[in-house]
Protein backbone atom coordinates (compact mmCIF):
# COMPACT_ATOMS: atom_id res chain seq x y z
CA UNK A 1 0.00 0.00 0.00
CA UNK A 2 3.10 2.44 -0.37
CA UNK A 3 2.20 3.55 -3.54
CA UNK A 4 -1.66 4.10 -2.84
CA UNK A 5 -2.98 7.50 -2.60
CA UNK A 6 -3.97 8.77 0.92
CA UNK A 7 -7.94 8.86 -0.94
CA UNK A 8 -7.66 4.82 -1.26
CA UNK A 9 -6.29 4.18 1.82
CA UNK A 10 -8.99 5.95 3.18
CA UNK A 11 -11.75 4.14 0.76
CA UNK A 12 -9.84 0.82 1.92
CA UNK A 13 -10.43 1.82 5.66
CA UNK A 14 -13.89 3.27 4.80
CA UNK A 15 -15.54 -0.34 3.28
CA UNK A 16 -13.90 -2.58 5.51
CA UNK A 17 -15.61 -0.43 8.51
CA UNK A 18 -18.85 -0.96 6.84
CA UNK A 19 -18.06 -4.91 5.40
CA UNK A 20 -17.59 -5.57 9.77
CA UNK A 21 -20.60 -3.03 10.38
CA UNK A 22 -22.83 -5.24 7.63
CA UNK A 23 -21.70 -8.10 9.85
CA UNK A 24 -21.99 -6.61 13.19
CA UNK A 25 -25.60 -5.90 12.03
CA UNK A 26 -26.56 -9.35 10.66
CA UNK A 27 -24.77 -11.34 14.05
CA UNK A 28 -27.11 -8.89 16.12
CA UNK A 29 -30.34 -9.42 13.56
CA UNK A 30 -29.74 -13.33 13.79
CA UNK A 31 -29.52 -12.95 17.62
CA UNK A 32 -32.41 -11.31 18.10
CA UNK A 33 -34.07 -14.01 15.47
CA UNK A 34 -33.31 -16.13 18.13
CA UNK A 35 -34.56 -14.11 21.28
CA UNK A 36 -37.68 -13.69 19.36
CA UNK A 37 -38.04 -17.55 18.29
CA UNK A 38 -41.94 -18.11 19.81
CA UNK A 39 -43.29 -15.41 17.64
CA UNK A 40 -41.85 -16.96 14.14
CA UNK A 41 -38.68 -15.26 12.42
CA UNK A 42 -38.41 -16.03 9.62
CA UNK A 43 -38.04 -12.20 8.63
CA UNK A 44 -35.35 -11.95 11.00
CA UNK A 45 -33.48 -15.38 10.06
CA UNK A 46 -33.87 -13.99 6.54
CA UNK A 47 -32.08 -10.59 7.13
CA UNK A 48 -29.74 -11.72 8.59
CA UNK A 49 -28.65 -14.41 5.54
CA UNK A 50 -29.29 -10.93 3.29
CA UNK A 51 -27.27 -8.84 5.86
CA UNK A 52 -24.48 -11.53 5.89
CA UNK A 53 -23.78 -11.81 1.76
CA UNK A 54 -24.07 -7.92 1.64
CA UNK A 55 -21.40 -7.71 4.52
CA UNK A 56 -19.08 -10.77 2.28
CA UNK A 57 -19.54 -8.87 -0.56
CA UNK A 58 -18.44 -5.66 0.27
CA UNK A 59 -15.44 -6.95 2.50
CA UNK A 60 -14.78 -8.94 -1.54
CA UNK A 61 -14.84 -5.68 -3.13
CA UNK A 62 -12.66 -3.62 0.03
CA UNK A 63 -10.18 -6.29 -0.29
CA UNK A 64 -10.03 -6.44 -4.19
CA UNK A 65 -9.51 -2.68 -3.17
CA UNK A 66 -6.78 -3.06 -0.90
CA UNK A 67 -4.84 -5.58 -3.12
CA UNK A 68 -5.23 -2.69 -5.79
CA UNK A 69 -7.88 -3.82 -8.17
CA UNK A 70 -10.23 -2.35 -10.74
CA UNK A 71 -12.65 -4.89 -9.73
CA UNK A 72 -12.97 -3.87 -6.21
CA UNK A 73 -13.46 -0.23 -7.32
CA UNK A 74 -16.26 -1.29 -9.69
CA UNK A 75 -17.94 -3.34 -7.40
CA UNK A 76 -17.89 -1.31 -4.58
CA UNK A 77 -19.32 1.15 -6.83
CA UNK A 78 -22.08 -0.36 -8.00
CA UNK A 79 -23.02 -1.55 -4.39
CA UNK A 80 -22.78 1.60 -3.51
CA UNK A 81 -24.86 3.25 -6.14
CA UNK A 82 -27.23 0.98 -5.99
CA UNK A 83 -27.82 0.70 -2.00
CA UNK A 84 -27.44 4.34 -1.57
CA UNK A 85 -29.40 6.41 -3.63
CA UNK A 86 -32.65 4.91 -2.56
CA UNK A 87 -31.96 5.25 0.77
CA UNK A 88 -31.59 8.73 0.76
CA UNK A 89 -35.42 9.14 0.11
CA UNK A 90 -36.12 6.98 3.08
CA UNK A 91 -35.80 8.96 5.71
CA UNK A 92 -33.71 10.21 7.97
CA UNK A 93 -32.66 7.14 9.72
CA UNK A 94 -31.38 5.57 6.43
CA UNK A 95 -30.05 9.13 5.34
CA UNK A 96 -27.06 8.37 7.31
CA UNK A 97 -26.41 5.07 5.77
CA UNK A 98 -26.87 6.46 2.30
CA UNK A 99 -24.24 9.03 3.34
CA UNK A 100 -22.11 6.76 4.34
CA UNK A 101 -22.20 4.33 0.88
CA UNK A 102 -22.23 7.57 -1.15
CA UNK A 103 -18.87 8.73 0.68
CA UNK A 104 -17.67 5.88 0.00
CA UNK A 105 -18.41 5.64 -3.47
CA UNK A 106 -16.79 9.69 -3.59
CA UNK A 107 -13.49 8.23 -2.05
CA UNK A 108 -13.11 5.93 -5.30
CA UNK A 109 -13.82 8.51 -7.68
CA UNK A 110 -11.28 11.56 -6.63
CA UNK A 111 -9.09 12.38 -8.87
CA UNK A 112 -5.81 10.33 -6.69
CA UNK A 113 -8.19 7.29 -6.71
CA UNK A 114 -8.11 8.22 -10.62
CA UNK A 115 -4.72 8.45 -11.33
CA UNK A 116 -4.14 5.51 -9.08
CA UNK A 117 -6.29 3.20 -11.78
CA UNK A 118 -5.73 5.21 -14.98
CA UNK A 119 -3.25 2.26 -16.25
CA UNK A 120 -5.83 -0.74 -15.25
CA UNK A 121 -8.59 1.43 -16.78
CA UNK A 122 -6.56 1.57 -20.33
CA UNK A 123 -5.66 -1.57 -20.18
CA UNK A 124 -9.21 -3.13 -19.42
CA UNK A 125 -10.76 -0.74 -22.32
CA UNK A 126 -8.46 -1.86 -25.00
CA UNK A 127 -9.11 -5.72 -24.18
CA UNK A 128 -12.79 -4.92 -24.65
CA UNK A 129 -11.41 -3.14 -27.68
CA UNK A 130 -9.72 -6.14 -28.97
CA UNK A 131 -12.87 -8.80 -27.71
CA UNK A 132 -14.76 -6.24 -29.86
CA UNK A 133 -12.94 -5.95 -33.10
CA UNK A 134 -12.55 -10.01 -33.10
CA UNK A 135 -16.10 -10.82 -32.57
CA UNK A 136 -16.47 -8.54 -35.22
CA UNK A 137 -14.18 -10.11 -37.59
CA UNK A 138 -15.87 -13.34 -36.72
CA UNK A 139 -19.20 -12.44 -38.14
CA UNK A 140 -17.76 -11.52 -41.62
Amino acid sequence: MKDFPGTLRTAVWWWSVSAAALLAMAIATFANAQAENATGPAGLVTLSLFLLVLGLVVGYGAWQLFRGRLAGRGLLTTFGLIAGLPLLFRGPRLGAMAVALLAGVVLLWLPPSLRHFKAQAAAARAQRNAARKAAGAARR
